[in-house]
């Protein structure tokens, strides 16, 4: 008589259709979100959610959904056409002052450095 081997449990090569991917990958995007927690919970690899990130993002990352609290500290001292400060943002308690002669694509990497 032969043997046979049942295997059970999750198949390994399962299809996720692209409303489940964009679900995953907003539910990662979200303030709070965690990637690792998502994977746990839908028994993916984490790799797999950061892979349709990138693709559903685009490699140049995601545009913003919002608006971004912006706070005006009143009596803040005025700043004269000499300084080259134009800009203060503060991400997660990390400060970051901008100048104003700041490359666009320098201030994207930063602020993406500070938001991780």
């Amino acid at each position: 008589m032969g043997q046979i081997t049942v295997f059970s449990g999750v198949e390994r090569r399962r299809r996720w259709d692209d409303d489940e991917k964009l679900a995953m990958v907003e539910a990662s995007l979200v303030p709070g979100g965690s990637v690792a927690r998502i994977a746990r919970e839908r028994d993916v690899a984490p790799s797999l959610i950061y892979k349709w990130r990138r693709r559903l993002c685009g490699t140049a990352g995601v545009e913003p959904r919002g608006f971004a609290a912006v706070m005006i500290s009143p009596g803040a001292p005025a700043k004269s056409d000499a300084d080259p400060l134009v800009m203060v943002i503060e991400i997660g308690g990390a400060t970051m002052r901008v100048a104003n002669n700041t490359s666009p694509t320098l201030l994207v990497t930063a602020l993406r450095a500070l938001s991780r």
